[in-house]
């Protein structure tokens, strides 16, 4: 409070025996604001929410979406500097987890208002954001816009956290060194060769970890490199296909795939095409090396 922050609670945090007006009026009257004050701020709360017609009614006879839209708008009559939000859509069902997304963003982009937003969701993340940090164990692993870190992560965890299927990663091996070129081979495909460029020296025989994303994958005879999987599970999503592949040597891959994968089915045999410019290299430590 005496900094000016807002915080919206992951469990709503809603006052049981009051009218939503008076959950909304709450903090305002305990400061000792003047009437007309917290009216003109609730009304315009519930205005921007569109909750007006929910004004008399308690918590219990309103649905998880409205419950947090009251308590976005019990933030917003503070006037805060900033914005607080602990996971506030994580209690939703999916489909209302969407629409509040929108709905935060179109707020956001009302009030003008900096929000620091907490989420596991990497979709929350990547759509609503105007920059991510990205934590792990208390330490900041990269900062940067939502497409810079898809783009560009600085390692193998922001890499996995950020796309959704997650990237595909498969253990791989330095055959060759040629200052900072090298070759690598993927384990359980032995007509795979790769030549990259790498970021610092590394040895022949190393173990690395390669990466590629679901949907940089190209057709069969295309690329600098191809991969043969046997498809195991094939999800049908109507515009987007998902092919579950085994690539040998105990290793998984994950297709996407347009209208073309509708025609793939359990027990294909099919060969993928790899860009180099569209994969990635990991060391022992997840550090990355092109």
């Amino acid at each position: 409070a005496d900094r000016e922050l807002a915080m919206v609670f992951q469990s709503y945090a809603l006052y049981p025996h009051m009218t939503v007006d008076r959950n909304l009026s709450f903090g305002l009257r305990m400061t000792g604001a003047p009437r007309a004050v917290i009216d003109e701020r609730v009304k315009r709360a519930m205005d921007i929410l569109q909750i007006a017609h929910l004004a008399d009614r308690r918590p219990k006879a309103l649905s998880g979406g409205q419950r947090q839209r009251v308590a976005i708008g019990r933030a917003i009559v503070r006037q805060p500097k900033i914005f607080l939000f602990d996971e506030p859509l994580s209690n939703l069902d999916a489909e209302l987890r969407v629409q509040m997304r929108v709905e935060i963003a179109r707020l956001h982009k009302e009030l003008g208002t900096t929000m620091i937003y907490v989420t596991h969701d990497q979709t929350e993340a990547m759509t609503m954001a105007d920059r991510i940090v990205v934590l792990r164990d208390g330490l900041i692993e990269q900062v940067g816009s939502p497409l810079d870190l898809f783009d560009n992560p600085v390692n193998q965890f922001v890499a996995s956290f950020l796309g959704s299927p997650r990237m595909n990663f498969l253990a791989a091996r330095i055959e060759k060194t040629d200052r900072d070129r090298v070759q690598v081979s993927v384990d359980g495909q032995p007509e795979t060769r790769l030549d990259l460029v790498v970021s610092r020296q590394v040895e022949p025989g190393q173990s690395v970890t390669f990466g590629i994303r679901p949907e940089h994958f190209v057709s069969e005879g295309a690329g600098d490199a191809q991969l043969d999987v046997a498809v195991d599970v094939v999800e049908h999503l109507g515009s987007t296909n998902y092919a579950y592949a085994d690539a040998g040597a105990g290793q998984r891959v994950v297709v996407q795939r347009g209208e073309s994968g509708r025609t793939l089915t359990s027990g294909d045999r099919i060969r993928l095409g790899i860009l180099v410019a569209n994969t990635f290299l990991f060391d022992a430590d997840g550090a990355r090396l092109t």
